[in-house]
This record gives C-alpha cells, structure tokens and sequence, in this order.
C-alpha cells in the first residue's frame, strides 16, 4: 500500500467515520433509538464503513482498557502497571473493565459490517471482505466471551431483531469455515474495485484470498483439541484452497495506522481511530503507571538469551508522561548504564510478578552517580525530579520499549511467522503438511524477529547472526523434540505480544508457555481488591451487566449453559485443559 494512498483513505474516513451506524451495543434497546439525521446521507458506501470497521480493531481507545487491565495480564507479557495489577492480578471482576470488548466493537464495527454487507449485494469483491472482517471481528467476540450474538448481531436497524440470540460456539466456528471458504471462492471471480482497505492487503483480491485461507488455518489449529477430526480437515483443505495462504512477510495482513497524536476517550466517541490505540494505552498517560514487562515474559527471554528481550524490554527514567504522543523527552532511556550496572555490582534486574504493582516488593535504585545519564539530568534540571518518588528504583523494572507503543505500528491481523508455527504444529500432529516441524519452526522464529525489525525497532535492529544462534540454542535445548507443543506456542505467545487477543486465545487452546501460579503469588491487599476466591486466573470475561437487563432470555441462555453463572473461570467450548503453570 502506497503510503500517500493511506493517507487519503484515513482523511476519507475522519468524514464518513462520523456517519456510519454507531448504536450502543448488540441489543439494541440498551440507549434511545437512533435519530435520523436529514441532513445526512441516506446510505453509506461499503468502503467507509470498512475503513470504519478495519480502523477500530486496534485504533478504538475506548476498547483497549479491556486489553490493559485483563488480556495482557492474564497472557503474563505485562505486570507492574496499576491497572493490570488491579484487576487481572487481583482477579478483580469490573464490569466497566470487561465489557469495551463487546459493547464497542457490536455498537460499532458489526453495525457498519452488517449494513455495508447487506447494501453490497452487487458488488461481490468488497462484499466479501466485508465479511472477512466480520468474522475476524467476531472471532475475537467469542474467544473473549464465549458463546456470543454472531448471526444475529447488528440485524437490529436491518431486520428488527433487537434481542440477538447466543449462537454456541461450536457453531459459531462452524460458521467461520463456511463463511471464508464461501469468500475466498467469491473473490476469485470478483472484478469490483475494494474500496475503504486500509490494510497491508491494499484492495487486491488474491491478498485478501490468501489472508482468509490463512485464517481458516489459525480456527482449525484452535478447535484441534476439542475435535481433531474436523479441525485436521479444514486445516488441509485450506491449505489446498484456491488462492493460497501467507507465505512471505509480503503477505502480512496487518491494519496501517498514522503517526499522530492521541486519540483517547473523545476520539473513541468521534469514531477517529486512525492511530494505534493499543500502543497509545501500553505508554499510558499516568507518569506513576507505565507498562512493565512481567517477570514470566522476561525471565523467560533470559533464560533463552532471546535476542529480543533488551529490544523489547527498556529502562527508562521518566517522570511525566506526553498528552500527545510518546516522546524520548521525558523517557530517558539508560537501558545499556542499568544493564553496566547490574554486570559491576552483582545487582539484578527486577520485573513484576503477576500481581504485584511495580512498588511492591520493594527494591533500591543504584546511587544516581551509578547511572550517569541520571546523575547528569538531575544536575541540569533538578526541579524535575529525576531522582525523586522512587523514580531510580523504578527505573531497575523492564518496561516495554517506547518502540512498541509508537501510534504508528501497525495492527496485525495474521503473519507469515504465525502461519510458519501453526504449520510446524500441524505437522508434529501427523496432519498432511509439506516440509518438517523444524524447518516450519525456525522459519517462524526467524520472521518473527523481523516483524520486530520491519516494524517496531527504530534502531538497534536484530542481526542475523543473533537470530541463528538464538535458533541453534532453542533448537540444542531439546523441547521442540520432546514437547514440540510447548516450544511452538511459547514462540507464537512471544510473536503475539502486541496482538492480545490472539495472545490470550493461544495460551488457553495450547497451554503454553508454562505461566507463573498466581495463587502462589504475593497479595498486596492494602492497594488492592480481591473479591475472588479462586485467584487462578480467568479463561473468560463476563457478559457486560446489561445483558441481563436489556437481552435478558438469551442471556439466561448462554448463563445456563455455564452451569447457572456467568462465571469467569468456566473454559470455553474449544479449550479443554487447564494452562500449564509452575
């Protein structure tokens, strides 16, 4: 995609975002009925509301508290921040926390996808991505929460159904099979232009075929436990379809994001997520609450001297944090003295444990006159505190690289190196897969790490000869022969970092890597609440409370069908093991 091309696509999408078809949330009775405005347009072109629809993934700031405060937690890349020790350390359940997920992407995305699905009848190409989306979007509904609205869902406006019924979720997958291999055979005779694409895939239609083949490869891979018959089928008849799957980091299908300034709450309520809103929570706008990279992900790349954990994980000294965009300013980076530091004095470096907030467990900071750039900066500006509220012992915890959270990174929706692990672990389970699991295994590592260097790493990039001899010391370790489950999703959880959702959904179908029991961990029960009493964590988030007020038969329904609560630790359909932890 020519970034020029982008740019008038996203200027388009400020306008048309404003029109499209935003109400509260799949039921629809939750606010007033919708106005019409006379003096709006009385339809909207399919590619605004696409545009609408692929930009609010990951652009919608209004959504990402429900990332913040539970998913990222309970993946364990993230520890140490307020929020994701409140709630997913704590295990507290908030309402206000856990339903963004499902009340903006429904009042939201589905709405638009839904309309613009049923007003492209005539024009097949764009009609069909509009359904891809709708079933990545909906994918990530049902993974979050179970049995969900799907074939029901945004029909309020259209067909008067304002009360959506619960589809299970066997059959909601069963609809995503169905629906991708209906698209891709679709796009291949379509000859309509793919307006609104503001991904990767740039409007063509062998892209969007590839990447809808690739999906079908992630929903087999993620049903293969609870039905492995069915899910061995679809994996090999994506693999043959017509049109192919990603290969190549070419191929990436991933949302492309401006470089601008934040968005936060108002812009959520505009519609305007034209920039990666997901890195815009992760900096944080609180100077007391960063993100910090949890002990579990940290320890875990150091025990592999993964080239990729002082890329990923930084030290900062910063005091305040930029309303406007993260900035080097105020986060000065001393990661190289910290590291110098430790190696003289014997010191070690401290993540947060899930669960613990990053002034818990108390540690000290070096002298200030054992980080130079500190000693330098507090002379220069010593009303700026540099060295004050526990801001050096701060700076011994990894944060998450600034680079990471830059509102121009992109939004991936599936890769080549994701496609590499599912077929490495496709072929350990005997399914018909060309090539081997290691060769699979180390062409996903090696593309992994290029996704850092592509898109994420301003400097610093990751050379060559570390990526191979990271991949001969995995390789010598021994895992990927004797459990090669575990070694190809700790590789996959490590790519997903910055994908949540998929992060989360592919740590509960395959159990890896082994996380960190949080009912061994520390409680810090004078800052914050635990009101649960089972403190593993959660494989689920609740309904929002307002399902049982304004949709409430199809929502005792699906309560049911968990057993008579809507409890948060009840698996969901697809996984049938508990999460492996030490």
């Amino acid at each position: 995609m020519k970034i020029k091309n982008i740019k008038n696509i996203l200027a388009a999408s400020a306008v048309y975002g404003l029109m499209s078809i935003a109400i509260t949330s799949c039921s629809d009775d939750y606010m007033e009925d919708m106005n019409i405005d006379e003096s709006k347009a009385p339809s909207i072109e399919p590619g605004a509301q696409l545009t609408t629809a692929l930009l609010q993934t990951y652009g919608d700031f209004g959504l990402m508290d429900t990332y913040r405060s539970y998913i990222t937690g309970f993946t364990q890349h993230f520890a140490g921040g307020w929020n994701v020790s409140n709630y997913a350390g704590s295990v507290h359940a908030s309402d206000d926390q856990m339903r963004l997920i499902w009340d903006q992407y429904y009042k939201v995305a589905i709405k638009n996808l839904v309309d613009a699905i049923v007003n492209s009848a005539d024009k097949p190409a764009i009609n069909a991505v509009l359904r891809i989306h709708r079933v990545y979007l909906m994918s990530v509904l049902t993974d979050t929460y179970g049995d969900v609205p799907c074939t029901e869902a945004g029909l309020g406006f259209i067909s008067g159904i304002s009360n959506p019924k619960y589809d299970k979720q066997e059959d909601i997958y069963n609809f995503f099979f169905d629906e991708l291999a209906s698209c891709v055979e679709q796009l291949g005779t379509a000859q309509d232009r793919i307006g609104g694409d503001v991904t990767s895939l740039s409007g063509d239609a062998l892209a969007w075929r590839k990447y809808a083949n690739s999906l079908r490869l992630r929903f087999a891979m993620r049903i293969s436990d609870v039905n492995p018959s069915k899910a061995q089928e679809e994996f090999e008849k994506a693999l043959k379809a017509d049109g192919g799957y990603i290969q190549s980091a070419s191929e990436d299908a991933y949302i492309i994001y401006t470089d601008g300034p934040f968005t936060l709450y108002d812009g959520s309520q505009d519609l305007d997520f034209r920039v990666n809103a997901l890195g815009e929570i992760l900096y944080g706008q609180d100077p007391t609450s960063p993100t910090f990279v949890s002990s579990t992900f940290y320890n875990l790349m150091k025990k592999t001297s993964d080239p990729r954990l002082n890329r990923i994980c930084r030290h900062y000294i910063n005091t305040k944090r930029s309303e406007i965009k993260p900035d080097r300013e105020w986060n000065v980076d001393v990661t190289d003295e910290v590291l110098s530091y430790v190696e003289k004095s014997g010191e070690i470096i401290h993540p947060c444990n899930p669960g613990a907030a990053w002034w818990n467990n108390w540690i000290n900071g070096p002298a200030n006159a054992d980080i130079p750039t500190l000693e330098r900066i507090v002379n220069m500006y010593p009303e700026a505190g540099f060295d004050g509220n526990n801001f050096p012992a701060r700076m011994m915890r990894p944060f998450l690289s600034i680079d990471m959270e830059m509102p121009d990174r992109p939004g991936f929706l599936i890769s080549s190196a994701e496609v590499e692990f599912l077929l490495a672990e496709a072929k350990s389970k005997g399914w018909t897969v060309d090539g081997d699991v290691e060769t699979h295994f180390k062409n996903g590592i090696i593309a992994s790490m290029q996704i850092l260097n592509n898109h994420y790493l301003e400097s610093n990039k990751i050379s060559e000869s570390e990526i191979q001899d990271y991949i001969d010391g995995i390789i010598a370790e021994g895992t990927l022969t004797s459990n090669p489950r575990e070694a190809i999703n700790t590789q996959a959880w490590i790519l997903h970092t910055m994908n949540p959702a998929e992060a989360w959904a592919n740590l509960r179908r395959s159990d890896y890597p082994v996380l960190q029991d949080r009912t061994k961990l520390d409680k810090f029960e004078a800052d914050f609440s635990y009101d649960d009493g089972n403190l593993q964590t959660p494989v689920r988030l609740r309904y929002p409370i307002l399902e049982a007020q304004y949709n409430s038969d199809n929502y005792k329904k699906a309560v049911e069908d968990l057993g008579g609560t809507d409890d948060w630790h009840h698996r969901l359909w697809w996984d049938t093991k508990d999460i492996n932890v030490e």
